[in-house]
């Protein structure tokens, strides 16, 4: 499935090139790629779950030496041409955040030289590498996890707390979907980073449910505020919490009323901190099977 996603959804935007020589890889290892790196004059690589690879010619994978597969100027420009439907002023808004959206609702990162206009970021030049992330959709993965927050007489705000690459965002996306089609519920996704809805256009290019609208490329802390206040959610879903910000907004949106569900980086419940206060309940991801919640705490109880 994810080798005919690469195939079908981003190889029209990789430079011909580049795009042999990943086509050659087997559907086993496309299976476990979660991104593909390309760097201005630099061998192509692959982030896998566990480690991170180069690419042969022939499409096999290793660690060191062989004969890898190169980006030349040449093919990163192409690339970059291909990913900014020819024109890279267009894109600018998105390139200043360090990401473009490409078709399919993939998101590239981007690294370059930054311009600064009053201190902050105006825009990206001599772009120099890109980072294309593989989406996963598995829908009704997050099935276990809607019992557990609909259970009651009121939604329960929740904390996932995970590792990278456990599977939050995965997880988010699918409860989004099942909390708006299943279970009827006013869903509002505070997407920051654009990887939740992946919207394109306007529209959402991962199935967030029926009655999910997006707040997409804000920051958190704000979009929550804004929700609230003009959507009138029963849930907001939101990825990555963690400043003081995200804290005081999260918390003004339970006291209105607002079930939140949020994700977080840790490895055990105690590194939540305060966070935990917030929430009717916390679950913690396995760091080994991904999207796999392993245990449950509901609010008060003793955690390690």
């Amino acid at each position: 499935m994810i080798y005919d996603s690469i195939k079908n959804d981003i190889f029209p935007f990789i430079a011909p090139k580049i795009r042999e020589n990943i086509s050659k890889i087997s559907r086993a290892d496309a299976e476990r790629v979660c991104e593909i790196r390309i760097g201005r004059n630099m061998p192509v690589s692959l982030s896998l779950f566990d480690s991170v690879v180069f690419l042969k010619k022939n499409g096999e994978l290793c660690k060191s030496g062989g004969d890898l597969a190169y980006a030349d100027d040449e093919d990163f420009e192409k690339t970059l041409e291909l990913m900014t439907k020819s024109s890279v002023y267009a894109a600018l808004d998105e390139i200043k955040r360090g990401f473009i959206t490409i078709g399919g609702g993939y998101r590239v990162g981007l690294c370059g030289r930054a311009v600064l206009n009053d201190g902050k970021i105006s825009y990206l030049k001599d772009i120099s590498f890109a980072s294309i992330r593989i989406k996963r959709e598995i829908k009704g993965c997050a099935n276990d996890l809607a019992k557990y927050v609909t259970e009651g007489q009121s939604l329960k705000s929740t904390l996932l707390i995970g590792p990278v690459k456990s599977g939050k965002t995965t997880l988010i996306r699918d409860l989004a979907r099942i909390l708006s089609d299943t279970f009827f519920k006013r869903v509002a996704v505070a997407d920051e980073r654009g990887e939740i809805a992946a919207m394109h256009l306007g529209m959402a290019k991962n199935n967030v449910g029926k009655l999910t609208c997006v707040m997409d490329l804000c920051p958190k802390s704000e979009a929550l505020y804004m929700m609230v206040r003009s959507m009138a959610p029963d849930v907001i879903i939101t990825d990555e919490i963690g400043s003081d910000k995200d804290f005081y907004a999260v918390k003004k949106a339970v006291l209105s009323g607002v079930c939140v569900i949020a994700t977080m980086h840790g490895k055990k419940f105690s590194d939540a901190g305060k966070l935990l206060s917030l929430f009717d309940g916390a679950a913690l991801l396995s760091e080994k099977d991904i999207g796999k919640i392993q245990k449950y705490i509901q609010a008060g109880d003793k955690f390690v």
